[in-house]
């Protein structure tokens, strides 16, 4: 019997292995020929993050406000000239001028005379460009139709090919930064030539074979400082704005056809003068984006397929989504970091080979399927009733990623002061005492058909009225918090903790619209709710401390509250980290377990209150010193007290609306 099993162990991991071999090899041969090569462009786009635009390049834009105040384009060269005159009296570093000036024209003696610059001018020529061919691995594109300014100009100004082709997905990602004409003479792009000017000396740049440069793209359209054309014209305009900068001037307008949709810019096209004024910065700043030798690629998708068909096939089904996610995970990570560092990682290919391996792998082992189905049972187990299980279980539709928006009541408790609690305790005899307590914290919880969320070291959060519909999810939270506090009185009445010290804890309720469901990835994730009205709710039973209550709830709770609660308006607070303020309420307990003199002691603090925030100290304090009489270890009072006495001194602003700022979690 064993030799067979081993044997059927073996076949079981040969086949696993071909498979992955059979997939690294198709993905390989896809790869070698192009194939998916947008969708590795595209995913590439997204790892753009943006960065800030250098102050020293100045796009003068032709734009719509330009063409209804001087003309339609193009302009008459006087009008040109005009512009190119009104720009050097700025004295700047370099001048680009992205307009072609092919034939002759009236007004040409007053154009060359306004190029006839004592700083470097940089107009365009244009060429049609060969596509590059798979079959032609290295070398400068050719040049066909070269197209240059008339002869007058071209002899006294800088020139540069100003072709900007997109991939074949209409994206423009790099920019040949040289290319030979049909004399076999080498052209340099305009970007490029300007970027050299600037500098003062010949940059060395990072191409790829074809001598292209991968433009490290700033941000979207925009994102370079821009001046109207027509604002030049102004009387008023300030020419220091040009001082000294690389003045590029070129079409932004629409209807003149000179955008381009890029990597940062899909939605809205980006002009070309700012395609130009990225690949610019991108050379001066030196943050180029070096593409990693193909044999690099092949080797990771061979790596990546040896590696699942090896030691997935050993791994229970669990174990090896935890192995693909975090392999997966540590990839795209990785290219993220090298890309930011000025290299190109292909996530396109390496990544399909970790996920067709592993899909393949799992279909091979139908394991994995149920192997999943019980994980997910097991882990809902951890912080659901049986009940809300059940329920889920019905629409498997909750299960999916994302979540919904609802209206839920969400707590959360602490220990108070579990360090010194914790003091001359072993790290075991902690650990026991600390399961027990949050044993039975969790017990209430999911008794009364709440969820578990999470806990968080001592602390513990749950919230009531998803996925299971409750309508009364704030009195059954409140319930639950009332429970909680009697399970504590009695866990300290039987003197589980040594050295006679007692647990303390304080919760904190909440009500209101969250976002609830399964977060995380497809493979690992959390029941859990965020939002605004989850962080009010940590903040409210961080609050316990400040006025020594055990139990606080928000307003919105309160709301949702019957008569069979009894509560004391202790505050209206702006927790830390917002400006508007919000009621506090003590939930002291149920209506039939209300005291006499706790009576007396809601009732005479509410009116103390009332006072307070009718900035009439007196008459609050008059009522909170009787108070003291009744109750000497009231924190709340204390404060109130405090207070009252602070703003006789030091009235508050008019507009005072009787909050209190809290400047502490």
């Amino acid at each position: 019997m064993g030799i067979n099993l081993n044997t059927k162990k073996s076949r079981l991991h040969l086949k696993s292995l071909a498979i992955c071999v059979f997939v690294g090899v198709l993905l390989a041969l896809f790869f070698w020929f192009g194939g998916l090569e947008t969708w590795e462009w595209r995913l590439e786009d997204n790892l753009f993050l943006g960065a800030e635009p250098r102050d020293d390049i100045v796009i003068v834009a032709i734009d719509d406000d330009s063409l209804q105040e001087i003309g339609r384009w193009p302009w008459p060269r006087e009008k040109t000239a005009e512009l190119v005159r009104l720009v050097g009296q700025a004295r700047p570093k370099v001048l680009g001028i992205d307009v072609n000036f092919p034939e002759p024209a009236d007004g040409d003696e007053f154009l060359i005379q306004s190029l006839a610059q004592d700083f470097s001018v940089v107009l365009p020529q244009e060429a049609v460009l060969e596509i590059p061919s798979r079959f032609r691995q290295s070398g400068p594109l050719y040049a066909h139709e070269t197209l240059a300014p008339i002869k007058e100009i071209s002899q006294i100004v800088e020139l540069g090919l100003a072709n900007t082709p997109p991939d074949s997905d209409g994206i423009v990602r790099r920019i040949p930064v040289k290319v030979v004409d049909q004399a076999g003479r080498m052209i340099q792009s305009f970007g490029s030539k300007i970027a050299d000017l600037a500098q003062g000396e010949k940059i060395i740049l990072a191409t790829d074979d074809f001598e292209r440069l991968v433009i490290n793209y700033v941000g979207a359209p925009k994102t370079f400082n821009y001046i109207s054309a027509r604002d030049l014209f102004a009387s008023d305009f300030e020419s220091s704005e040009l001082e000294n900068k690389i003045v590029l001037v070129g079409a932004t307008a629409p209807d003149l056809h000179d955008v381009w949709f890029t990597p940062t810019a899909k939605s809205e096209p980006m002009p070309g003068i700012e395609v130009q004024a990225n690949l610019i910065q991108t050379i001066l700043n030196q943050d180029f984006l070096n593409q990693v030798p193909a044999a690099v690629t092949i080797l990771l998708i061979f790596a990546f397929c040896l590696g699942l068909g090896t030691v997935v096939p050993r791994l229970r089904a669990r174990w090896s989504v935890i192995l693909f996610a975090a392999v997966f995970i540590l990839y795209i990570l990785t290219a993220v970091i090298v890309f930011d560092a000025g290299y190109s990682l292909n996530i396109l290919y390496p990544s399909l080979a970790l996920a067709l391996c592993f899909v393949f792998l799992a279909v091979y082992r139908y394991a994995y399927e149920e192997g999943e189905k019980r994980q997910v049972r097991r882990a809902f187990e951890f912080y659901l009733s049986p009940r809300v299980i059940e329920e889920i279980l019905k629409d498997p539709k909750k299960l999916a990623l994302g979540g919904e928006e609802k209206n839920i009541t969400i707590m959360f408790s602490d220990i108070r002061g579990f360090t010194s609690l914790s003091e001359g305790l072993d790290p075991g005899g902690l650990t026991r005492l600390l399961n027990e307590y949050l044993t039975q914290m969790t017990e209430i919880v999911l008794s009364e058909d709440g969820v578990l969320d999470k806990y968080i070291g001592d602390a513990v959060m749950a919230f009531w009225g998803a996925p299971l519909v409750e309508p009364m999810h704030a009195v059954v939270a409140a319930k639950s918090a009332l429970r909680m506090i009697g399970k504590l009185n009695e866990f300290n009445r039987e003197k589980k903790w040594p050295s006679g010290r007692e647990i303390k804890i304080g919760i904190g309720l909440n009500t209101g619209p969250v976002i609830v469901g399964n977060m995380g990835a497809e493979k690992r994730f959390d029941y859990t709710a965020i939002g605004d009205a989850v962080n009010l709710a940590s903040r409210t039973e961080s609050l316990n401390k400040q006025y020594g209550t055990q139990i606080l709830i928000t307003k919105f709770t309160k709301a949702e509250l019957g008569h069979e609660f009894i509560t004391r308006l202790l505050d209206r607070v702006a927790v830390k980290g917002k400006k508007q303020g919000v009621e506090i309420y003590e939930l002291v307990c149920l209506a039939p377990n209300l005291a006499p003199k706790q009576k007396e002691v809601i009732e005479l603090y509410e009116d103390a209150f009332a006072f307070y925030q009718k900035k009439k100290w007196d008459k609050a304090l008059d009522i909170l010193k009787k108070l003291t009489r009744l109750t000497q270890d009231d924190l709340a009072v204390k404060n109130l007290i405090a207070r009252c006495e602070f703003y006789k001194k030091q009235p508050p602003a008019k507009d005072w609306d009787g909050t209190w700022v809290m400047k502490t979690k």
